[in-house]
């Protein structure tokens, strides 16, 4: 079993369509097939961020893998190309009277140049968005020759100039970095333009340890405070070059007075899959009593721990390596599709993922998500409700709502997994 625990996966990111709300009028879209948080369900897997660039304008960027997208010569010109259709529909959420309104929509359609080794290809697109505001941004791409369409839903938070989204991370050749984890050998750079600065604040934590609660708990984890083991201030420009070597959280802020600054995470080179044996032996704690969680991490063999686990469980090793593979192919999943401030397999979201899998169906919206888990010859589905919490360092932090219900199940879940068996809700009875 040596190299059973190395899951490599493509990266991707699948949002689909709900309306915008409040907590007290929560507006939802159903998703009634397993394709939310499941990168196989389309052969696009786009990469979206924004960029606050004034108080009436945010730049939006959409970026494509080139070898996800259908390319053909059969043009007046006999050159590689593909034919790329966006649209786009923007609600503004921040009063509960305009939140079925759409603020602004627009419709391209792009014939691209496919270059040799070329790798990705990004769209940016101006947006109209006012400071102060809050908005969710609906982006539909479709790639035409393939006639395969993709939907993404992403929050556009434009309350102070503080927040993320008005810090944009570029690569040295000035392509735009859309995602906020980074490895100890990215060398990159930061723009501000929302006021003029010459230093930015750097803030340095180790990376969480705080690991979701399950559902018997009465409350969840704890959140932890951003206590940073150290503080530095470094000079700035639009030049100036970026590298965070150390595997933990850096917070960039522009005013320490604010608690709102960009939140760059560092959580090892193959993030988000993982083949530390460390890092590996932590996911298991969610299927153990605290007292082998303990004796496991602290062992100076923790990888035989593993496998003795595994196989202790399933009585084989060829079963063990078939649990291990949808153990830890959902924990990068989980990664991929949760990560807030810790990794995802550590959030709400991310534990459920992880030991019941995909939900049937999903009820999204604006400040909440409701996952539903049917069973055979039950006509009321098992349901899990996550809210959205306010975070100055993300927008998608959601906890999961207790009750007494969600016990039974999960005693269930882990027992199946204890017995070398992927749980499943359609073999409960």
């Amino acid at each position: 079993m040596q190299r059973s625990y190395h899951i490599w996966l493509v990266c991707s990111m699948t949002l689909f369509l709900a309306a915008c709300g409040s907590s007290n009028k929560n507006q939802t879209s159903r998703i009634n097939k397993p394709i939310l948080y499941n990168p196989a369900s389309s052969s696009l897997h786009p990469k979206l961020g924004v960029f606050h660039v004034s108080d009436v304008e945010s730049q939006l960027y959409i970026m494509l893998n080139t070898t996800e997208l259908l390319v053909s010569e059969a043009n007046q010109n006999r050159i590689p190309q593909s034919e790329i259709r966006i649209h786009y529909e923007l609600f503004d959420c921040t009063d509960i009277e305009n939140n079925k309104t759409v603020n602004d929509s627009s419709t391209f359609v792009n014939f691209v140049e496919i270059k040799k080794q070329q790798k990705i290809i990004v769209f940016p697109i101006m947006i109209p968005v006012e400071q102060g505001r809050r908005y969710m941004l609906l982006v539909q791409i479709t790639d035409l020759l393939r006639r395969n369409t993709i939907r993404q839903f992403l929050t556009v938070n434009k309350t102070n100039i503080y927040s993320p989204q008005n810090f944009k991370i570029t690569a040295l050749n000035g392509s735009p970095k859309l995602e906020n984890t980074i490895t100890g050998n990215d060398i990159f750079r930061i723009a501000y333009q929302r006021k003029p600065v010459d230093r930015l604040f750097i803030k340095y934590m180790s990376t969480p340890r705080s690991v979701a609660t399950s559902p018997l708990a009465p409350a969840p984890a704890e959140e932890p405070a951003f206590k940073p083991d150290s503080i530095w201030i470094q000079s700035y420009s639009p030049d100036t070059n970026f590298m965070f070597g150390y595997e933990g959280l850096y917070l960039i802020q522009t005013d320490t007075t604010q608690q709102d600054g960009l939140l760059l995470m560092n959580f090892g080179p193959s993030f988000p899959s993982e083949d530390r044996t460390a890092q590996l032996v932590q996911p298991v704690q969610y299927l153990t009593t605290g007292a082998e969680y303990q004796k496991m991490s602290v062992d100076k063999a923790p990888k035989k721990m593993m496998d003795d686990f595994w196989l202790a469980a399933t009585g084989s090793t060829d079963k063990a390596r078939m649990l291990i593979r949808v153990f830890y192919t959902r924990m990068s999943y989980a990664n991929q599709y949760f990560t807030d401030y810790k990794e995802g397999w550590k959030t709400d979201r991310g534990m459920i993922y992880l030991i019941y899998g995909l939900p049937n169906s999903i009820n999204k919206g604006s400040d909440s998500e409701t996952w539903e888990y049917t069973r055979k010859q039950q006509a009321n589905p098992v349901t899990f409700v996550f809210d959205r919490r306010t975070s100055p360092y993300c927008e998608d932090h959601f906890v999961l709502r207790r009750n007494d219900p969600q016990s039974i199940f999960w005693r269930q879940a882990v027992d199946s997994w204890r017995k070398g068996k992927v749980f499943n809700f359609n073999d409960l009875e």
